[in-house]
């Protein structure tokens, strides 16, 4: 593990290099350290120190007058130090949880990068899933106009979702009734990738109308076709840091980038932990010079996407990782059920 061949007083040295680095962004002497609470040491000694650390690879000298930053390995040392703390800010539970009050599930999605942006003042994101894989309560189609379907989706969560649609085939409003009730009835509790995979390779039911099958897959398809349709991920900026302005600016614009952050995301996705990436540690945070923090969100026991922040290296981390997994903690309360399942 990073930091097992430091000893006590080279742990508090660079823990306070790291610290203050972060607040202040200037490189952090061994001066400055001297006239911190908690340091009786030298000059002399706390200057070793750093020596020791720079050697070791922890920290840097960007100018030979100059103090030390810490380097990656750093600021990997010091978010395993921070990793295990609790949430720092108690008034940002109920921020969090008022705050994603909403019912409906895109207005639920939406309100998530928003928020963390305005409460870390970086970049917040979220990787989110298509309604087409949470659990379902009930589906009701109703119809529109010849050729167009309303279809109200509720998940198991209450969370709603309303899509209109247009099908190829016209139904009448007993027919789509009629569907309704046999869909919601079969196949409450799974999702609609599962309600179109079992229509696909079952047999009809036994005294079933020979219509309904076929029409709920044509409708369970087409619904995943417009879902599909909705961006892996939705990100929002903090309008006060110019910096994140221009790196958001730049993500919207190059699919490429786009491609990589959402690589990386989905590796958070696949993780049980939260994770913090930075530096030379992704193709993305490289050539950005930046660091991601994220941490993945479930229905019941199944991950279903991630919510991060976008920053930089010397990012207030003790205030970031607590800010992604309440979020994470309340989005996953809501959308999924009281018994325990999406």
């Amino acid at each position: 593990m990073i930091g097992t061949e430091l000893n006590g007083r080279e742990r508090e040295v660079l823990k306070a290099v790291v610290t203050h680095f972060i607040a202040t962004g200037e490189p952090i002497s061994s001066r400055f350290i001297t006239k911190l609470d908690g340091f009786a040491w030298s000059s002399a000694t706390i200057r070793n120190v750093m020596l020791d650390l720079e050697e070791k690879g922890y920290l840097t000298q960007p100018h030979i007058s100059a103090g030390r930053v810490p380097s990656d390995a750093g600021f990997r040392f010091y978010i395993q130090e921070l990793l295990q703390e609790g949430l720092t800010g108690p008034r940002q539970i109920p921020l969090i949880r008022d705050n994603l009050s909403g019912t409906e599930y895109p207005r639920l999605v939406e309100a998530v990068p928003r928020l963390i942006a305005s409460l870390s003042h970086q970049i917040g994101l979220i990787v989110a899933p298509h309604f087409g894989h949470i659990p379902l309560r009930s589906m009701d189609l109703i119809p529109v106009d010849e050729g167009q379907v309303l279809v109200v989706l509720v998940a198991r969560s209450g969370n709603i979702l309303n899509k209109l649609i247009t099908t190829a085939t016209p139904f009448t409003r007993d027919e789509l009734a009629q569907l309704s009730n046999y869909l919601t009835a079969r196949f409450s509790g799974k999702t609609l990738v599962q309600v179109r995979q079992h229509l696909r390779e079952a047999p009809p039911e036994e005294g079933l109308d020979g219509r309904l099958v076929p029409a709920g897959l044509t409708l369970s398809e087409r619904i995943l076709e417009t879902l599909a349709m909705d961006e892996d991920f939705l990100m929002e900026a903090d309008l006060s840091q110019e910096s994140s302005m221009h790196l958001l600016v730049s993500l919207r614009r190059n699919l490429k980038e786009r491609a990589r952050l959402l690589e990386l995301l989905n590796s958070c996705i696949d993780s049980s932990r939260t994770r913090v990436v930075l530096g030379e540690e992704s193709q993305f945070t490289a050539r950005h010079g930046c660091a991601v923090v994220a941490t993945r969100y479930s229905v019941g026991d199944l991950s279903m996407g991630a919510v991060g922040i976008i920053g930089p290296r010397a990012m207030p981390y003790h205030l970031v990782i607590p800010i992604v997994e309440e979020t994470a903690r309340q989005l996953t309360q809501k959308m999924t059920a009281p018994g325990g399942q999406g």
